[in-house]
């Protein structure tokens, strides 16, 4: 999912809504202190699971998957709205993708409360759990962005289930390839820019390569695996770069793409076709 500008300064306006000023300063002279902060994660399971994590789907304000009341509602993607020819009058409006900051706030704090750590947590362990959560989000609403789109060209049909299964596949995908991990790791050096000074961040340089390369493993595997409702169950089904052909592939099809891919157009490429996508035209919002 390609950086988007908006997207930079939803991230931070969310981690200031998590962590006040003072404890921001708190965080970086720990980073800056001598000694090292030296993580300590959770090889086995380590809490009875607090939050089941989601997010929602809505046309224009009504919900049209039914979240399970036990769930933490992350994010909500609106649909874009269209003029048909059955509808003409009907306003024409933009996909929506809603962050919700409180909600965010919640679970981040619970990824970093399970961390057992020798000392304190500084700022680049804190910030970049959050900004791995927040990348997720983004690539999980814009998955459910090319679903809309893909839907407008070929009239396949909307399928909850089956959609945010493959919505928690695809954004799993993505970040579990090396080429992504390191584009996770440049943009997240780049959200610093944003507020943090370069001495700062010239220290921190020093120390934050394996601390990452830790917490990027850790999150892998322990954020996707709040993913586990009835909504997004055996979404694992689909991790694997084959699964755009057939899974990804058979939910969106249309006898048009059949006859297209029967005559070798590679109308089944949907990963790529994602990325292309991304999310030009969406609206960004936090609330």
């Amino acid at each position: 999912m390609r950086l988007n500008k908006s997207f930079q300064d939803a991230t931070i306006e969310i981690f200031k809504n998590i962590f006040s000023p003072e404890q921001i300063e708190k965080m970086i002279q720990i980073d800056l202190s001598e000694d090292e902060n030296i993580l300590n994660l959770p090889i086995d399971k380590y809490f009875e699971r607090q939050f089941n994590i989601g997010d929602t789907i809505n046309v224009r304000g009504n919900e049209t998957g039914n979240n399970n009341q036990d769930e933490i509602i992350l994010a909500t993607y609106t649909l874009m709205n269209i003029p048909t020819q059955t509808n003409p009058q009907s306003d024409s409006s933009p996909a929506i993708i809603t962050f919700y900051k409180d909600n965010i706030k919640l679970y981040v704090l619970s990824l970093i409360d399970c961390i057992n750590s020798k000392s304190p947590i500084g700022l680049n362990v804190a910030l970049y759990i959050h900004y791995f959560v927040m990348s997720d989000l983004l690539c999980h609403e814009g998955f459910h962005h090319y679903a809309d789109v893909k839907r407008e060209l070929t009239g396949s049909k909307f399928q909850i289930k089956i959609e945010e299964r493959l919505a928690v596949a695809h954004s799993y995908n993505q970040l579990s390839t090396p080429f992504v991990r390191r584009l996770l790791n440049f943009e997240y050096v780049y959200v610093y820019d944003k507020f943090l000074n370069l001495s700062y961040r010239k220290h921190l340089f020093r120390k934050m390569r394996n601390q990452n390369k830790q917490l990027y493993d850790f999150l892998l595997s322990e954020h996707f695996q709040s993913y586990y409702s009835f909504n997004y169950k055996n979404w694992q089904w689909s991790t694997n770069k084959n699964a755009y052909k057939t899974d990804f592939y058979n939910y969106f099809k249309s006898s048009k793409l059949d006859e297209l891919l029967a005559f070798g157009v590679p109308v089944n490429k949907i990963s790529e076709e994602i990325a292309l996508i991304g999310i030009d035209g969406v609206q960004l919002e936090v609330e």
